[in-house]
């Protein structure tokens, strides 16, 4: 009788731990996050002048914000002005893949409207990293527009890229390809890709990165083993306690393995449904339809445009058989890498399966997204691909009237056939754009 009051307290005790844990959690006592400041790191001013450049820049670094001017001088080829921000002393870098999201609150004045922002987390690592060459760390970078008092904008790390150039210069592995935060060494914030002659103003008025100290998977893990324990000690003190039923609590032991088994399956079939497809960083098609419901749904209530990009890569069976699936994978992730270097934060782009890809265009009409889909086929086309080999894109568009997302789709489907059918290598509109 005692034995079974004791294990029912521990099990009272257990289940106590475990709600004030999982609710301690859902209630934010997990998070943490790391602010960058100007007392924390080193700001300065980097511009084109090393590349031959005339471009000027000063910078003011207060406890509160940094300022940044700069006079762009079309001189360098690729002039630019940027903040540096270096985080340590050494090359060992700070660890920040423990973290899931960068907060950014920056004001960006330019003589251009929309003028993008590119943000770099550079990342040391001694396989391609080297201390005489700073370009070898590698590049995570994003680019988006902010606008003056946007106020913090946060932003997964998941949503960061690693530069193709920077992979094609530096032979990168493809297992070192993809994006890394385990030894970040610095941030640079910086001006657009093409900016053109004229003052640029950056101010960054807060940096600071969102994690948590515990993962809610660990917890649950923790939380696991602990219930796991718990029952092996049961299990042992009642063989010793309760021989005569011996048979019973092996059955009870077999009960809980399958038990477990079925949990184990269940957490796979949820990993599986990731949201970013692990080869090309695309959005997964598994977990798209909610948010597209309500994309349309927002599109359809403030009468704006909604365009549907559907493209495919040519005669990518050929790249397979010719050049060998890592090749083929190759081509996947930088075809990714180039349409995210060109689209906007707010469109999404999917893995639609094998090599299709749909790119879902908010605020755009067909005429729109058709001038999009033929810079992009541009792009694909001219792009310096691995092994010398010429790799294109067809491109169907479509734009939302007043059918659901599906019908949409099959639109942009049905113009992508035609796009193959007219010699591939085009973009071709539901109808004429």
């Amino acid at each position: 009788m005692v034995a079974a009051r004791m294990h029912r307290l521990s099990i009272l005790f257990l289940i106590i731990i475990s709600i004030s844990a999982m609710t301690w959690h859902y209630l934010g006592g997990a998070d943490r996050k790391f602010v960058i400041s100007p007392e924390t790191a080193k700001y300065s001013a980097i511009d084109d002048k090393s590349q031959g450049g005339a471009s000027l820049t000063h910078i003011s670094i207060t406890p509160q914000q940094t300022i940044l001017t700069c006079n762009i001088v079309n001189q360098a080829k690729w002039p630019f002005c940027e903040i540096s921000i270096d985080l340590v002393a050494d090359e060992v870098g700070i660890d920040l893949s423990r973290f899931h999201s960068i907060g950014i609150d920056v004001d960006y004045l330019t003589p251009v409207e929309n003028e993008r922002l590119r943000v770099y987390l550079r990342n040391y690592d001694p396989s391609y990293s080297s201390s005489e060459d700073p370009v070898s760390h590698k590049f995570n970078a994003i680019e988006f527009t902010p606008r003056v008092s946007d106020g913090l904008q946060v932003i997964p790390l998941r949503a960061f890229q690693v530069l193709s150039w920077w992979i094609a210069d530096y032979s990168v592995p493809i297992e070192k390809s993809g994006p890394q935060f385990n030894h970040v060494t610095s941030i640079e914030i910086a001006t657009g890709s093409y900016v053109q002659e004229g003052t640029y103003t950056i101010q960054l008025n807060q940096l600071v990165f969102y994690g948590k100290w515990i993962s809610e998977a660990n917890l649950m893990k923790l939380l696991l083993a602990s219930w796991v324990i718990f029952a092996i000690v049961y299990l042992v003190s009642e063989q010793f306690q309760l021989r005569s039923v011996l048979n019973e609590i092996r059955e009870k032991s077999l009960r809980l393995r399958q038990a477990n088994r079925h949990l184990y399956k269940q957490a796979q079939e949820v990993e599986a449904l990731a949201y970013t497809d692990a080869l090309t960083g695309a959005k997964n098609r598994n977990v798209i339809e909610r948010y597209l419901a309500e994309l349309v749904e927002h599109a359809k209530t403030n009468v704006q445009p909604f365009s549907v990009i559907y493209m495919d890569i040519d005669h990518f069976k050929s790249i397979n058989d010719n050049y060998g699936h890592e090749t083929g994978d190759e081509v996947l992730r930088c075809f990714v890498a180039l349409i995210n270097q060109r689209i906007r934060q707010t469109d999404v782009l999917v893995r639609w399966g094998g090599e299709e890809f749909i790119l879902f265009c908010p605020a755009t009409t067909r005429e729109g997204a058709a001038g999009l889909a033929e810079l992009l086929r541009d792009i694909v086309a001219n792009y310096q691909w691995p092994s010398s080999m010429t790799v294109t894109a067809s491109f169907g568009v479509a734009e939302l009237e007043n059918e659901d997302i599906g019908s949409v789709i099959k639109l942009a489907d049905k113009a992508l056939y035609l796009a193959k059918q007219s010699g591939r290598n085009c973009v071709v509109c539901e109808e004429v754009c």
